[in-house]
């Protein structure tokens, strides 16, 4: 039997860079965000996330694997009322060589513990394209509730996208308490 990876995060640098573009450009991360990015679109999402680690210290993460090679993304990253809500959404991302391997499921509850511990939030949400089974079977392992009646169509994606109709999934605060 396999050891269980110990995947850990580290804060994007600029030697990371490439392997943010190489992310990004990954054909199965590409299909679910509906298209690969560019070159530019690349190094503007790296520098926002780059500097929202610094700036905040909290954001989105490297996965580094066992062997300490970036191999992902992970994290939270604060809605801005693009999609038509606002709040803090919980994320990832990993290249195809890289799914399967337990990474996320080993990162994101730290991820998740230190978003509640600092962060003014009731809740944290998940979503993903209702295809994506993989994605929505890693938010119900982290303990996210679907919200159905929450679900909604991605306004970024054309009305006949296949991947525009999302589903919503949210991990409520653990209220604490003399009764609990």
């Amino acid at each position: 039997m396999t050891a269980a990876p110990h995947p850990r995060l580290a804060p994007w640098t600029e030697t990371l860079f490439p392997a943010w573009e190489a992310l990004n450009r990954d054909p199965l991360v590409a299909y679910w965000l509906g298209g690969a990015m560019s070159a530019a679109q690349s190094r503007a999402t790296f520098e926002r996330v780059a500097s929202g680690l610094v700036d905040d210290g909290w954001g989105i993460w490297a996965v580094l694997d066992e062997a300490g090679e970036a191999v992902g993304a992970a994290g939270l990253h604060a809605l801005d009322g693009a999609l038509g809500f606002k709040g803090v959404e919980a994320m990832w991302r990993l290249r195809s060589d890289a799914v399967g391997r337990g990474l996320v499921s080993g990162v994101m509850p730290a991820i998740l513990a230190d978003g509640f511990g600092r962060l003014p939030v009731e809740e944290i949400v998940a979503f993903t394209a209702r295809s994506n089974v993989r994605s929505q079977a890693v938010m119900r392992r982290l303990g996210f509730l679907r919200d159905e009646h929450r679900d909604f169509d991605h306004p970024g994606l054309s009305q006949d996208h296949p991947l525009r109709p999302h589903v919503m999934y949210c991990l409520p605060r653990v209220q604490e308490g003399p009764d609990r």
